[in-house]
């Protein structure tokens, strides 16, 4: 049994994105400040300063302009930062490669909206028919796979259905057991109580409600 869902309501759908859009992802910078320069030839430019700006993925960055509730599952990775240099740093990669979901509230058809942006390519479904995915799955998924780029808005929506319950399977995310993932068995406001696993027995430890975040279900495309 999972925590109970409270808030709006929303529906929910994974969308295919155009491959050209993905892939090794289709990234862009938006925003930022700009200052002005000459080029070579005399003629006055403008060129971001750089630092400023935000790196977006395009089809996830359209689709939130036009007034859709977007949640790309995001996983970081170490990379160098070039062939010459030992030196790492972590970026931002979408966990499904191409696919991302697509909300709006109960009870709207936005299909033909959706389906009018070029960067989509379709959506999952069966039998020519969308497929709903539970909220409960997607809150999940958000929890754990985030990546802090969710709005506002999705914020506010998975606090409002992030309570755990008696054999919620969560992972521990800040403190001394972080990175195990532990079973609830007993929850009193912030408090939890669960049961992690050592040395082939369980021991029952009490946490905060905030060091932990569910584990997602296993999303099948």
């Amino acid at each position: 049994m999972m925590g109970q869902v409270i808030g709006q309501e929303l529906e929910w759908f994974a969308v295919r994105a155009k491959q050209q859009q993905v892939g090794g992802v289709r990234t862009a910078t938006v925003g930022g400040q700009f200052e002005a320069y000459r080029s070579r030839t005399g003629a006055e430019r403008q060129r971001r300063v750089v630092g400023t700006g935000q790196r977006v993925f395009v089809p996830e960055h359209i689709l939130k302009r036009a007034g859709f509730e977007v949640f790309l599952p995001v996983k970081r990775e170490l990379k160098l930062k070039n062939r010459f240099s030992n030196e790492k740093h972590w970026v931002a990669k979408p966990l499904l490669v191409d696919w991302m979901f697509v909300g709006w509230p109960v009870g709207e058809s936005r299909w033909h909206e959706l389906m009018s942006h070029d960067v989509v390519a379709g959506v999952m479904g069966t039998g020519g028919r969308p497929v709903q995915i539970p909220a409960r799955r997607v809150m999940r998924l958000m929890q754990a796979w985030g990546g802090g780029k969710l709005s506002p808005n999705l914020h506010r929506y998975v606090k409002a259905g992030c309570d755990f319950v008696p054999g919620d399977k969560v992972r521990v995310v800040d403190g001394p057991f972080e990175g195990k993932e532990v079973r609830v068995v007993d929850v009193k406001g912030a408090s939890v109580k669960a049961l992690l696993k050592i040395l082939g027995g369980d021991i029952e430890v009490e946490m905060c409600s905030t060091s932990m975040v569910a584990v997602p279900p296993p999303f099948v495309c």
